[in-house]
């Protein structure tokens, strides 16, 4: 087993554990963790995931951990829809001799419940039968989430294996048995890993820290006192990275517009798609944390044009929730960086309509709810500003129209939401008679991570 001394040491391995897990011949005969961020699969996820593995792999080296995998929770080909994760991860594990995105392991890689099958009590292979006889024990399979505490409804068969926990949202009271239940509501995830790579008391290079520090300042809108999302620990966090990072001189530092141009090719198979990814990997180079902020901030709201699934899709995450009557709800939100103004006006009120009932019916939900936030006139002639709107749509089939009412009613009265009808100029007839409500939300400092609470507790009062 190789000895994980440094971050550089860990990428060198990660080329190899897709094959690991897909390897039926030995899986299942030796201890494994695996390490999975949530479904949303944003950059503070994936950066929390990898950076978990990496002090997990490190502290293996004095214990029976066994082998340890990050597990990228979205699909391979979605990587394409979220350029500040490709062109920082890219950038990163280039800079420690690895081959780039293409070392990690993704969700459609595997079948994440066979892998899970091996290590069941009803799994026995020949080779376990041996360990057993000779007095070994059974091999053993470590789930750690991290950036969630309950595995999504379609991973509800990890609960039993979830043995760690190092989250900032909501707790939503599952895996009780797990060891470890870190859940502290702090702005970004990626510092609550950040402190245990600081507790392993090993040298951190400088691409270890500009990978930890990115999600930091973008889940914290880079500290802006508006967005009331900083804590006193993610300000320690970044005052102990931000002078680890080697700054390019100011000169030489990159545009955000030349990686958006390089991002697109990332993930893509072909060799000139390779030869780009590669090329905007190693051209992130940005003066301070202000540009290292900027930078990535653009690339991941470079969203206009996609298509309204590809919006929908992007940062994704689905739970189920029981309501009084004891009806399980089938609950979508989607978290999108786009006003629904401009959506509106590009897609027109029937196109968004018809992509969100299409999404509804893909993915068996009762409810989708969108969230989608940015710069916007509030009204023709006015200054851009900076706000949060809300739509909801419900299944035609399996939502009765007063439930829809009731729901509508609970989330309206919700202090997390402060709900108003949105008003847009031109479409309004065409809103009115929409099938779907638009809100603007004017509790803007609401991300994802209130609203759902809220959402749970409007379900389960009905």
């Amino acid at each position: 087993m190789k000895l994980i001394s440094n971050f550089s040491s860990f990428v060198k391995v990660l080329a190899g554990n897709t094959a690991l897990l897909n390897d039926v011949g030995t899986l299942g005969t030796s201890n494994l963790t695996l390490v999975l961020g949530n479904e949303s699969a944003d950059l503070d996820s994936m950066v929390s995931s990898l950076t978990l593995a990496y002090v997990l792999s490190a502290q293996k080296n004095s214990s029976s951990v066994g082998n340890v995998v990050a597990v990228m929770n979205t699909n391979r080909a979605d990587m394409v829809l979220r350029q500040d994760c490709q062109v920082l991860l890219q950038s990163a594990l280039l800079a420690e001799g690895g081959k780039g995105i293409e070392d990690l392991t993704f969700i459609d890689d595997i079948d994440l419940q066979a892998v899970v099958g091996r290590y069941s009590s009803d799994s026995n292979s020949n080779k376990k039968k041996e360990q057993e006889q000779e007095g070994i024990g059974r091999p053993a399979l470590d789930v750690w989430l991290v950036d969630h505490n309950a595995p999504a409804s379609r991973q509800s068969f990890l609960e039993d294996y979830v043995r760690g926990i190092v989250d900032h949202h909501v707790d939503e009271g599952k895996c009780q048995a797990a060891q470890w239940r870190e859940i502290e509501s702090v702005g970004s995830c990626s510092t609550l890993v950040a402190a245990k790579v600081r507790s392993l008391g090993n040298p951190v290079d400088p691409t270890l820290a500009k990978l930890m520090l990115a999600p930091v300042l973008l889940d914290t809108d880079n500290f802006s006192a508006a967005s009331q999302r900083a804590t006193e620990k993610d300000r320690d966090i970044r005052s102990w990275l931000v002078p680890l990072v080697e700054w390019a001189p100011h000169a030489s530092s990159s545009s955000s517009s030349s990686l958006l141009e390089g991002a697109a090719g990332a993930g893509s198979s072909d060799a000139e798609g390779d030869d780009e990814a590669q090329s905007s990997g190693r051209e992130l180079q940005v003066s301070s944390a202000q540009e290292l902020y900027k930078t990535l901030d653009k690339l991941k709201g470079s969203v206009k044009h996609l298509a309204s699934e590809d919006l929908l899709r992007k940062d994704y995450k689905q739970w189920q929730v029981a309501d009084g009557a004891g009806k399980v709800w089938a609950v979508g939100i989607s978290s999108v960086a786009y006003r629904m103004q401009k959506w509106l006006k590009r897609d027109g009120v029937g196109g968004v309509e018809d992509a969100v009932q299409a999404w509804i019916a893909k993915q068996g939900l009762d409810v989708a709810l969108i969230m989608t936030h940015g710069k916007a006139r509030p009204r023709k002639k006015q200054p851009k500003a900076y706000g949060r709107d809300l739509a909801v749509g419900f299944s035609q089939a399996g939502v009765s129209g007063l439930q829809e009412s009731l729901l509508v009613r609970l989330l309206r009265e919700s202090d997390t939401l402060g709900l108003q009808s949105l008003h847009v100029d031109d479409l309004q007839s065409d809103m009115d008679r929409s099938r779907m409500l638009f809100f603007a939300q004017t509790r803007s400092e609401s991300s994802r991570k209130q609203v759902f609470p809220a959402v749970k507790h409007a379900i389960e009062s009905m």
